[in-house]
């Protein structure tokens, strides 16, 4: 019950947000139709996307992108899968966060470039432009912390699925590029606005002018990578989730889901509503826990004045 009060605040927040986000978007797209574009691209096939669960008592969602000796590079009906499961966590009150990784040792170089070379034209560029702002913007705004567990190439479209992430966990054998400046174009999936909220304007600037990659260290700095691994040398798979999950279980340590979902929500709304929007928003957020149980508990257990 006290999920659903917590989601009913995220929706009404997302609502007010999505209001604004829609109009400005439907102004310049209102001849473009989502099942349409959806089929459009259901016909570029190869790769796949997949949903599991880790984690103790499965609370970890995790989205896997395999796209077998392509590095991962998006093919139409892996956008399209991505874009399901997306929907499906957006209703989802059984996780309290959510992975994106890739497998075989990269995390996505980008959109698949025969699926590029079919659509390159302007109207099909808008389309795939439309479609994937839907779906990573709809990833951005996932309730629970959203964290990228990356390694090998990220580039392009791989590097704005990267920012629409809440966080970044890196093994040190990254290496991440917005290429799309050298490929005579821009972000388009809302890479560039999520790049910007993430690092701010000037080192989003320089990082989408950069002629070179950058390693983990140097994202590191530049605020782009959150968390950086350990281990040097390439990690299997297996491990490298293994790995993330134990730092996301770390920060997560202790807090309720309904918490976590709450802290998501006060936290992505605060500058995406209006000073007075967001401050009602987070006033009814409050409400909704203020007295619950992992309240009521903390207040029992006097966890204020613990010592650490």
């Amino acid at each position: 019950m006290l999920l659903q009060r917590i989601s009913h605040c995220f929706k009404y927040a997302s609502v007010l947000f999505n209001k604004a986000y829609q109009k400005q978007l439907l102004s310049t797209a209102s001849n473009l139709n989502l099942t349409e574009i959806r089929e459009q691209l259901s016909q570029f096939q190869g790769g796949h996307v997949d949903l599991s669960y880790r984690g103790d008592n499965g609370c970890i969602a995790v989205i896997s992108l395999l796209h077998s000796g392509r590095m991962n590079a998006l093919t139409g009906s892996m956008c399209v899968s991505l874009y399901d499961i997306i929907r499906q966590l957006s209703t989802s009150e059984e996780h309290k966060a959510v992975v994106v990784r890739g497998l075989q040792g990269h995390f996505c170089a980008g959109a698949d470039l025969n699926m590029l070379k079919k659509m390159a034209d302007p109207a099909n560029g808008e389309r795939f432009s439309y479609f994937m702002q839907e779906t990573l913007c709809s990833l951005r705004h996932l309730p629970t912390p959203i964290y990228a567990a990356v390694q090998g190439n990220v580039l392009g479209a791989g590097a704005e699925l990267l920012v629409a992430c809440d966080f970044v966990i890196a093994s040190p054998q990254t290496n991440i590029q917005f290429v799309q400046g050298r490929m005579g174009i821009v972000p388009g999936l809302a890479g560039a606005v999520h790049l910007v909220e993430k690092v701010g304007y000037h080192k989003a600037l320089d990082i989408l002018l950069m002629e070179k990659g950058m390693d983990a260290n140097t994202a590191l700095s530049k605020g782009l990578v959150d968390y950086l691994l350990p281990p040097p040398g390439e990690l299997s798979d297996d491990i490298l989730l293994d790995l993330s999950l134990e730092v996301i279980e770390a920060r997560l340590k202790g807090l309720a889901p309904q918490v976590i979902r709450g802290l998501k929500s006060v936290a992505i709304n605060s500058h995406r509503l209006s000073y007075s929007e967001a401050v009602t928003h987070e006033r009814n957020v409050f409400k909704s826990l203020w007295g619950a149980e992992s309240n009521l508990q903390a207040f029992r257990s006097n966890i204020k004045h613990k010592k650490k």
